[in-house]
């Protein structure tokens, strides 16, 4: 996850860097947040970012009382991108593929077909250079359904999100048995899919991950919504006030994955003999990694997302024993148990 959110941004300053050579009035703070939907401090990161790259970058004398950044004098020789850059953009590609992410693919592909063709005259020995290198590269096979979300559901999404005016869509959500009945550790097991609700709703961000959600509020409150399972969607003529107390990056943070419940204080012990691998794993935004004199591993964090947490603790096996809470560990407890019913004679 955090190396797609590092991949787009590089994408989107590349993307600014020919935008600002193509543009003789350059561009204004605000119009860098409209094409790329992010917030004025991002927007203004990302002009910055360009001017420490390029010192030909400057503050436009225009007509307009808006500040506009462009290209003066010499511009970017896109010569500096050699073989290596555009193989690792197409192996960006493929990242996107792997992650349900075709939105992106049109954006690399306009950025490396600009590459090419400012390459012109060594077009030929580039493209063997990268077909041979990426015979050589790939991506291990990811386990995880393969759900395909239509790029008119993004456009319309974001577009509703830049415009502040709510969205009208059909969603068919999960239908789930009773909680009563016997399942692993209390999760609710699936019956199938509910009819089709339309749904009128605050559009506030796009999460990326395994799966993909569109996070809104509706009827005063939070929630997510699977975009695969979203249909019919329209932009309302209606505008909303956003919710100034919403953060994306809070909101997302204080969860282990997509699923948010009560928030509790994790506490993880491993083993010595996995020390190199736990150290370098990421948990959560709030974890704290302290290796003991004995060479075990204390891991603690603050988060909700039970779910998420014990399926990700159930991975690393014997070598992890829960601390704290108590409840976590009574709920591993059972969880565990339940599996192993399942295959008693």
């Amino acid at each position: 996850m955090k190396d797609e959110f590092r991949y787009e941004r590089i994408l989107n300053i590349i993307d600014l860097i020919m935008t600002m050579q193509s543009n003789t009035l350059g561009v204004s703070l605000k119009e860098i947040q409209e094409s790329y939907n992010v917030s004025r401090r991002t927007a203004q990161r990302m002009k910055d970012i360009v001017m420490s790259l390029y010192p030909q970058v400057k503050e436009l004398q225009t007509n307009s009382k808006v500040k506009r950044w462009g290209f003066k004098g010499k511009p970017v020789n896109l010569f500096n991108f050699n073989s290596d850059d555009i193989t690792n953009l197409e192996n960006i590609k493929e990242l996107c593929k792997i992650n349900n992410l075709s939105d992106k693919i049109s954006v690399l592909n306009k950025v490396i077909e600009s590459i090419k063709s400012a390459n012109n005259p060594n077009l030929t020995t580039l493209e063997n250079d990268i077909e041979a290198m990426m015979e050589c590269e790939g991506y291990a096979v990811r386990q995880g359904a393969d759900f395909n979300v239509d790029n008119k559901i993004l456009s319309a999404i974001r577009m509703a999100i830049k415009s502040m005016k709510k969205l009208q869509f059909d969603y068919q959500a999960k239908d789930y048995f009773n909680l009563n009945e016997k399942n692993i550790a209390g999760y609710r097991i699936q019956k199938g899919l509910k009819p089709k609700k339309t749904i009128n709703a605050e559009p506030l961000g796009i999460l990326y991950g395994e799966r993909h959600y569109l996070i809104a509020k509706n009827d005063g409150k939070i929630k997510q919504y699977l975009l695969h399972r979203i249909s019919d969607i329209k932009v309302l003529d209606e505008y909303f006030t956003p919710d100034s107390d919403f953060n994306l990056k809070e909101w997302t943070n204080s969860s282990f994955g997509i699923f948010h419940d009560n928030v509790i204080n994790v506490k993880l012990k491993f083993k010595k003999e996995i020390a190199d691998d736990v150290i370098k794993y990421n948990f959560h935004p709030t974890q704290q990694i302290k290796q003991q004199k004995n060479g075990t591993v204390i891991v603690t964090f603050t988060s909700s997302g039970t779910k998420s947490i014990l399926w990700n603790i159930f991975k690393w096996g014997v070598n992890v024993e829960i601390i704290a809470p108590k409840s976590l560990k009574e709920q591993y407890k059972n969880y565990l148990k339940d599996v192993y019913d399942l295959y008693l004679i």
